[in-house]
């Protein structure tokens, strides 16, 4: 992390324009992120690309800052980055999802730069939030029509999932007569940049399985109760359950956490997150999922970490972890509970699995799934 840590100090408002920026003259394509948080998000979809862009000689990319703001906060709250200079020098201006009424600010955008691009990247379908999860209750119905709008003032939509393109197209078609978006699927990639400094990996000595939650929902959780008993049951202290998020207050959640004899590591800043992950010393991890249409247009960002630390995943057969996993060689898929205790089992019985998959994980992740010379040619490829 330590380029993004230079990255953000760089950008501190105190900071002049011209030790901010660097605007001089070239033929290259700009691109211009605007105000990424720094949080996963923030980092696969605009921080690491721009990092990685001025690696290239085609195009130079530009982050006008880096926030901390919450969901809550209004467009008008960080407008103030979007100095003239740099929208005359953008050739394609990069958003984050907005709810707010931006017409105006489109508008006077086109008014500086009228052959700029305006490009919203949306991080997950925001239309089929289930209402069991917290971010449905600020997704108000304004704030969902502010969104549908702004999605027609864009000339280019970017998204990490395919389904989830396929379903915003036919939306923006169905729903906003005159836009003329068009939806780009542009999958997260790994960049060693998030992994500057970061300790070699740290492997498991002990003969007890650790088996990892990471991040789950409380729903996504439940949904996997009847089998976190039966590991318990099962397996006995052949195996430690290891659970890393923030924690959910139902007293469901809590009866199952303390029956099945976890180890909580609490949730932590995004610029430790691999660090802490890779301190886990994690030998697999338990992705569960339920059915629906936000599921399916999730991005794979977590099986993507989890590979770059060789960490072998069972995932529900209902998470797009699917696409991305090799059966058998990089992952399991899991659908009823006895699938999951038997794929557990192979873990525990075969010792030399964990360490085939791990090797294979990594090199797959960084061969296939990274920004290496072929992919990041690929991503450029869209801004042209």
């Amino acid at each position: 992390m330590r380029s993004i840590k230079e990255l953000q100090e760089r950008l501190n408002p105190k900071n002049s324009f011209a030790q901010r920026y660097n605007i001089e003259k070239d033929d290259k394509i700009h691109l211009l992120y605007v105000s990424p948080r720094l949080n996963a998000t923030g980092y696969y979809r605009m921080i690491a690309p721009a990092l990685e862009i001025n690696k290239t000689v085609t195009h130079k990319a530009i982050v006008t800052s880096i926030e901390s703001y919450d969901f809550s906060s209004r467009l008008s709250d960080f407008v103030n980055q979007l100095d003239e200079r740099l929208i005359t020098w953008a050739d394609y201006v990069i958003f984050p999802p907005l709810f707010s009424d931006v017409s105006y600010l489109v508008k006077a955008i086109k008014i500086l730069n009228p052959s700029v691009q305006l490009v919203m990247d949306v991080d997950k379908n925001y239309f089929a939030v289930p209402n069991t999860f917290p971010l449905s209750r600020k997704l108000t119905q304004e704030k969902l029509q502010s969104f549908q709008l702004n999605l027609g003032l864009m000339d280019l939509v970017t998204v990490a999932n395919k389904p989830f393109q396929n379903f915003l197209q036919r939306l923006i078609d169905d729903r906003l007569e005159n836009a003329h978006a068009l939806v780009q699927h542009i999958p997260s990639l790994v960049s060693r940049y998030g992994y500057e400094e970061i300790p070699p990996i740290q492997k498991n000595e002990s003969n007890t399985l650790r088996i990892g939650l990471i991040k789950p929902t409380e729903e996504d959780l439940l949904s996997l109760k009847e089998v976190l008993f039966l590991l318990r049951k099962t397996f006995e202290d052949r195996i430690k359950i290891i659970y890393f998020g923030r924690y959910h207050s139902s007293k469901e959640v809590a009866k199952l956490l303390k029956e099945i004899d976890y180890e909580i590591h609490n949730t932590v800043s995004f610029l430790n997150y691999f660090e802490k992950l890779n301190s886990l010393q994690l030998d697999v991890v338990l992705i569960p999922s339920r059915e629906s249409l936000f599921i399916r247009h999730q991005n794979n960002q977590l099986f993507l970490e989890l590979s770059v630390f060789g960490i072998p995943v069972i995932a529900s057969t209902y998470h797009p972890s699917k696409l991305l996993l090799k059966e058998g060689e990089t992952g399991f898929i899991a659908n009823e509970v006895p699938e999951w205790i038997e794929t557990v089992q192979l873990f525990i019985t075969d010792k030399e699995l964990i360490q085939k998959m791990s090797s294979a994980l990594i090199k797959e992740v960084w061969r296939n799934v990274s920004y290496s010379a072929k992919n990041r040619k690929e991503f450029t490829s869209m801004f042209i």
